[in-house]
């Protein structure tokens, strides 16, 4: 399936809202007792989102930052009529790819499906905390050049 990625702006706050609580609600409501929208708003900024596109329409996004440890990875939500279709898989890999000298992390729960996709695609689990998981991608070390 093609896809394209373009920059997010303001006006796609709703649109990852919904898709987030749409995807996330049940384990938000399983492991932290609900859904809380000023956490989502608190944390949402379009200048880390970056926007999936299919035939003109958003169809998910990845929002996601540069710090002094590296890359973290803060979301990634596609619509449920693409999970289970590569598309994750492949917008992760060319991240990975992209970014292959730096440490790539993210937190996910122990029990989200996408924890699979995770460490199919090279995350390991670097510290269990109260139903999440801290997972790191470490650095291709043979593309690390000694400064």
């Amino acid at each position: 399936m093609k896809y394209s990625i373009r920059p997010a702006c303001d006006a796609d706050y709703q649109y990852c809202y919904r898709l987030t609580k749409r995807n996330m609600l049940d384990l938000f409501c399983r492991h932290w007792g609900g859904w809380v929208p000023a956490e989502f708003r608190k944390g949402f900024n379009p200048d880390n989102v970056s926007m999936v596109v299919m035939h003109g329409r958003r169809v998910g996004y990845l929002s996601m930052k540069c710090d002094d440890q590296g890359i973290y990875i803060e979301n990634l939500q596609l619509s449920p009529f693409l999970h289970g279709r590569g598309i994750g898989t492949e917008i992760l890999e060319q991240l990975l790819k992209r970014y292959e000298r730096e440490f790539i992390r993210l937190t996910t729960f122990s029990d989200n499906p996408a924890r699979r996709l995770y460490e199919r695609v090279g995350f390991i689990i670097t510290e269990r905390r109260d139903g999440t998981l801290q997972m790191v991608r470490l650095p291709n070390k043979a593309n690390v050049v000694d400064g």
